[in-house]
């Protein structure tokens, strides 16, 4: 199969992905996934996140090896807004285009595109230290982390190795907030995936891009906004058979 190339959004990190990654890998142990990280998150920590969704392109297909020349592109949440524009700009490799739970300002006002009641809990959560908002952030995108306590620990671990400066928080929110989203689909195969009770963003926003670009629309019945996290068996194995299905 293509290359599979993983993008994470908001204030994540490639080590976010381990969960799906190693669904995926219990599918096909020889297929190839790439987890490229935007500046300021994960190994590129210490970078300055950029202001715009397109100048993080250019960053993240340094980290995509030369040799490769197409790919299968699957996101969620911001990162959605960044695979969205490379798959406009780079459709040659583009091979295919799946969005977890995206949010385009072109196709929904913002009170139907985000869960507004959240945004003061994660901010009063900010202002009592890292680990506070970090359980907050999962507390609002993978509600079920409270089953397992080895969820968090790993969260908190991965934020202590790659913490994310509050200035690049702020200027990913500016990127992802300037972002309208195209107006019309990408050439290659697209689907849009969404959580039925996503408790961050609403799922009629996801539904409404998939209605304005025609494309299919997958809904699984999760309340969270890390859908990768939440359900990593049941997404890769659904994503795997869509991906073999397609005629490249």
């Amino acid at each position: 199969m293509v290359p599979i190339v993983l993008v994470r959004g908001l204030l994540r990190e490639a080590g976010h992905w381990h969960l799906m990654v190693d669904a995926l890998k219990r599918l096909d142990d020889e297929l190839l996934i790439i987890t490229p990280n935007v500046p300021g998150n994960g190994s590129l920590y210490q970078q300055t996140s950029p202001m715009s969704i397109e100048q993080m392109l250019d960053p993240l297909l340094e980290q995509i090896p030369q040799q490769i020349e197409r790919y299968h592109v699957v996101a969620i949440s911001m990162g959605s807004m960044l695979a969205s524009h490379w798959a406009h700009l780079d459709n040659n490799k583009v091979a295919s285009l799946t969005l977890i739970n995206p949010s385009f300002a072109r196709y929904s006002p913002i009170h139907e595109r985000f869960n507004l009641r959240a945004v003061p809990k994660l901010l009063s959560a900010r202002l009592r230290g890292r680990d506070t908002f970090e359980k907050a952030i999962l507390d609002v995108t993978f509600p079920d982390h409270v089953t397992n306590p080895s969820i968090l620990a790993y969260h908190l671990a991965l934020n202590s190795k790659h913490p994310v400066r509050f200035s690049n928080a702020l200027r990913q929110l500016i990127a992802a907030a300037k972002f309208v989203g195209p107006s019309q689909p990408p050439p290659c195969p697209t689907q849009v995936i969404t959580s039925k009770h996503d408790k961050l963003v609403r799922s009629r926003a996801g539904k409404a891009v998939a209605n304005s670009w025609n494309v299919h629309h997958r809904s699984f019945y999760s309340d969270a906004h890390d859908l990768p996290a939440d359900s990593p068996h049941e997404l890769a194995d659904y994503l795997y058979q869509w991906l073999k299905k397609l005629k490249l």
